[in-house]
């Protein structure tokens, strides 16, 4: 809209410039000259044929009246948009080349009318197209380059999320396949005692039951997520908040999470760590994390406050929020990080629980 709005005022001043030599310019070269400023209100969509058209009525021009006008400056923008706009550079160099020979032309129609005035038109023109050139090709040059950087963030963006997605797939796949060797173990339990302890075997059952409903709603939580390299089995042990004791920071953790399931506790852990170790890079020496966990209806909510004196503590790169996000919006839940008011940095999550 801004844009329609820039090039609108861009023709109504060309219009102004045409209408201030009014008195110097017959009816024909007033309707060429509106023709030539109407016409640029397509050159952010059309600039080659645009700047061919222009180019074409400012010869018109000046085979009806030999006489360089104000509103031959519509030259000089179609010029500047084929530069600007169009992919191919070589446009952009065809462009200034029929530029610089309506230049060529203006002046020596100049030359012809005005004994002298040759080279006053030649180079003062001719500076004025070059510069405009110049400039336009410095707009378009940035211009591609934020471009490329936008893409290269982007990306770079997918790449990580990509790369996240592989981590937590491996790591859900490690609970599925423990709670799956919990099942063999209770089935063959079953098995060895269903005939001297019926009891015993029962239970071992419902543990059977209740262990694959679990695995099962992990297993759907990541479909559509691909899989990674196996992981070792050293690294196959469930973390639990518990493990976090040892990290060298000052945590306390309040409340309780109650009975969850793998998925959900391997999430719960990973928001800690993660919110632990932006606390240690990024809070200041001495800074402490406290840790909420709260039941709220279906949800557990989870908020890890630091106390440090830094502003940003976990925007940093991002990957660390994004690993959180991730993990949460797999769950369903919902998630927010930010700097506190008074100092400090705040994670707060929600995510629903089955237990």
């Amino acid at each position: 809209m801004r844009s329609r709005l820039f090039d609108a005022a861009g023709v109504a001043c060309v219009l102004a410039l045409l209408y201030l030599e009014r008195h110097l310019a017959p009816v024909p070269i007033l309707v060429i000259g509106t023709v030539m400023a109407l016409t640029l209100l397509l050159r952010r969509a059309y600039p080659v044929p645009v700047a061919a058209a222009v180019y074409g009525l400012a010869l018109v021009q000046l085979a009806v009246r030999p006489a360089v006008r104000m509103v031959d400056v519509c030259v000089l923008i179609a010029m500047y948009s084929v530069v600007k706009y169009q992919k191919k550079l070589l446009w952009g160099i065809v462009a200034g080349g029929g530029a610089a020979v309506g230049v060529l032309i203006a002046a020596v129609t100049e030359w012809r009318n005005h004994t002298g005035s040759f080279w006053i038109v030649f180079s003062v023109v001719g500076a004025v197209t070059a510069t405009v050139w110049v400039s336009a090709y410095s707009v378009r040059t940035r211009r591609l380059y934020i471009a490329s950087l936008e893409e290269e963030r982007d990306q770079l963006a997918r790449l990580i999320a990509a790369d996240e997605r592989a981590a937590i797939a491996r790591e859900l796949h490690d609970v599925i396949a423990h709670s799956l060797s919990v099942m063999i173990v209770q089935a063959d339990g079953a098995a060895y005692v269903v005939e001297t302890s019926p009891a015993e075997a029962r239970q071992a059952l419902d543990t059977i039951a209740s262990t694959g409903r679990t695995a099962l709603t992990d297993m759907r939580r990541v479909l559509a997520v691909l899989r990674g390299p196996a992981v070792a089995p050293e690294d196959r042990r469930r973390p639990r908040l518990a493990d976090l004791a040892e990290s060298g920071l000052a945590l306390r953790i309040e409340g309780s999470a109650g009975e969850l399931g793998a998925a959900e506790e391997l999430t719960v852990f990973r928001i800690v760590q993660e919110s632990m170790t932006n606390t240690l890079r990024h809070a200041g020496p001495g800074a402490s994390l406290v840790v909420q966990l709260e039941r709220s209806g279906n949800d557990l909510l989870i908020t890890a406050t630091d106390d440090g004196t830094a502003s940003t503590g976990g925007a940093s790169d991002g990957h660390g929020l994004v690993g959180m996000r991730e993990r949460v919006a797999m769950h369903g839940g919902t998630f927010a990080a930010g700097p506190l008011d008074g100092g400090g940095w705040q994670v707060r999550a929600a995510i629903p629980v089955s237990g």
